[in-house]
Order: C-alpha cells, then sequence, then structure tokens
C-alpha cells in the first residue's frame, strides 16, 4: 500500500466551514465589525465628553474675567 504525502488537497473537508465563514462576510454577525464599530462609537463618546468639558471651562474662565 502507498502512502500519500500530498497534503495540497483534502477534498473531504472543503465544503466544511463553508457555513460559518459565509456567516462571518455578514457586518451584522463578524464579530470584529462589531468590535470596530463598538470603539468608534467610545471614541466619539469621549470626544463629545471632552468637548462639554472643555466648553465649561470657558464659561467658566470667561464668566471670572468679567
Amino acid at each position: 500500500m502507498e502512502r500519500n504525502s500530498d497534503f495540497s488537497s483534502f477534498s473531504q473537508f472543503d465544503g466544511m466551514d463553508n457555513g460559518i465563514n459565509d456567516m462571518y462576510k455578514d457586518p451584522m454577525f463578524n464579530p470584529i465589525m462589531q468590535y470596530e464599530q463598538a470603539f468608534s462609537y467610545y471614541k466619539y463618546l469621549c470626544m463629545q465628553m471632552d468637548y462639554k468639558i472643555k466648553c465649561k471651562e470657558y464659561e467658566k474662565l470667561c464668566a471670572e474675567n468679567k
């Protein structure tokens, strides 16, 4: 019996993960896309809070100078 050392084609495993890979093509179910979207939203909220804090500080500074 000959031993086949060519592992380049796994024909029996070709269609095994297609369902899972197809699911991640949709951005709704892709965890990487969800993480990036959440991180972008978090950065936006942080910048918005920084802006509001700076506006309050500016208002206080202007009120003291009058």
